[in-house]
């Protein structure tokens, strides 16, 4: 893809975003609804301010990828095979992808025939005229592999790896994706902006009217299941966390924890929602790591472009008194994006190291894990609001609210690079970057209950 071709996404998705917060802004102040007002406690705001980010964000999503599906310049390719999304018809079942083996670029272009459960695969060096293989499922799980010579040869794909089972002695293939020619709509990306549509009308009625907590809770368990349901991708793999070997989950430990990592992150983003553009900075830094840092998918630029504008809204670029909150609907969406792409990236895809998503989101993970354990220490309810975050800390210390943006951005996107750091100098030793987030993590709860609260009750 070339860079106008990005900055096409980019743009879009950035404009879409400014139109939509403005016209969902001005319908919430028109008719008075989703308007969350000052307390003078822990909300630091003086005005009266629509709950809108959420919906606009989505919105804007969703209205890009439709409008660049009609753009040439930006070809968008589908990709639909796990899950309950499998039997789903395209318009479009073409797509064309170079890969990297034993050091030489290969350029495939796959085209599927539903009707025969096959793929033709036209595969060739970069630059040179390729040869077509057609590829069928077999019996026992493998695949048999029709070469222009008329030749058949069985493969078997696990885990990122392939191998030729008609040849025992040859080795394991790992495949390296260079690049796509546009914007892959996966089962996971799908399923994903069908979920965050249930979340956004959801937590929308818990902006307006409030849920209980528990009520909130079963509702993320079950959508983070549907999740896993549509696209079949759950966290099976940790990686090789202790050193001792790869750790991996059987099925229904699997989608446990799927469950259990997709709520906690939603609830992280939730809690740590208490000031002007932290919750989307928190959003933004791990998807332009993965962006400019990975094993690029540029359908993350919708995201990106879709928080920068919300953004301007929320840090008042265009005035103070057009302010935009992300609400519940917001922070909840966000951490589900946010959940997903690691989980997708870690597992799916293999662009990064599981371990590496835990310093993607280290703060709010950090903080609310947190705030969670000391307030069932002191017997408070978990999920009741309180004064006691880490963003609450830094106030009470003299901190600004631009201060605090700027710590925060420069915390998560430098913690970021260190996961990042750690899955490029020691690609296959993940305990590494394990044990060193644990020692981060110490070092945070011991700062944070120690020294920072100290410091707030002297002044």
């Amino acid at each position: 893809m070339t860079i106008s071709s990005a900055l096409s996404i980019l743009f879009l998705s950035f404009f879409a975003s400014i139109t939509f917060n403005g016209f969902f802004r001005n319908l919430a102040k028109k008719y008075g609804i989703l308007i969350d007002l000052p307390d003078k406690s822990r909300k630091f705001h003086f005005r009266a301010t629509p709950l809108t980010g959420g919906i606009s964000i989505f919105t804007a999503m969703i209205v890009t990828g439709l409008l660049l599906n009609g753009l040439t310049i930006v070809p968008v390719e589908t990709n639909i095979k796990e899950g309950l999304l499998k039997n789903a018809e395209f318009s479009s079942q073409n797509i064309t992808k170079k890969y990297e083996v034993a050091k030489k670029e290969y350029e495939v272009n796959t085209e599927i025939d539903k009707n025969s459960n096959s793929i033709k695969v036209d595969v060739g060096l970069a630059n040179q005229t390729p040869s077509s293989v057609k590829i069928t499922p077999n019996a026992n799980g493998n695949f048999d592999v029709l070469f222009p010579d008329g030749s058949v040869e069985v493969y078997s794909y696990e885990n990122g790896q392939v191998k030729n089972t008609s040849s025992p002695l040859e080795g394991f293939l790992s495949p390296l994706i260079k690049n796509s020619s546009g914007l892959v709509v996966d089962s996971a990306s799908l399923a994903m902006f069908i979920c965050g549509g249930f979340i956004v009308f959801f937590m929308m009625i818990d902006d307006f009217i409030g849920i209980r907590a528990s009520i909130r809770l079963a509702f993320q368990a079950l959508i983070a299941y549907l999740f896993i349901l549509m696209c079949d991708v759950s966290i099976i793999n940790l990686g090789n966390l202790f050193g001792f070997g790869v750790i991996e989950l059987k099925y229904i430990y699997s989608i446990i924890f799927t469950i259990f990592c997709v709520v906690g992150l939603m609830n992280a983003f939730n809690m740590i929602d208490g000031l002007n553009g932290i919750c989307a900075s928190f959003a933004l830094m791990p998807l332009l790591i993965l962006m400019f840092f990975g094993s690029v998918k540029y359908g993350l630029l919708i995201p990106i472009g879709a928080l920068i504008g919300f953004l301007t809204y929320n840090l008042g670029w265009f005035g103070k008194k057009r302010g935009v909150f992300l609400g519940d609907s917001g922070s909840n969406l966000l951490g589900f994006i946010v959940a997903i792409l690691c989980i997708d990236l870690s597992q799916d895809h293999q662009a990064i190291n599981p371990v590496t998503a835990l310093w993607l989101v280290a703060i709010p993970l950090l903080d609310c894990v947190g705030v969670m354990g000391s307030r069932l220490l002191k017997g408070i309810g978990p999920f009741k609001p309180g004064r006691d975050h880490l963003h609450h800390k830094l106030v009470d210390l003299g901190l600004t609210q631009n201060n605090i943006l700027v710590v925060f951005i420069t915390l998560s996107s430098g913690l970021g690079l260190i996961g990042w750091m750690f899955e490029v100098v020691f690609p296959s030793k993940e305990y590494l970057s394990f044990y060193s987030f644990v020692l981060f993590a110490i070092t945070y709860f011991v700062t944070k209950y120690t020294i920072l609260e100290k410091n707030a009750k002297s002044i």
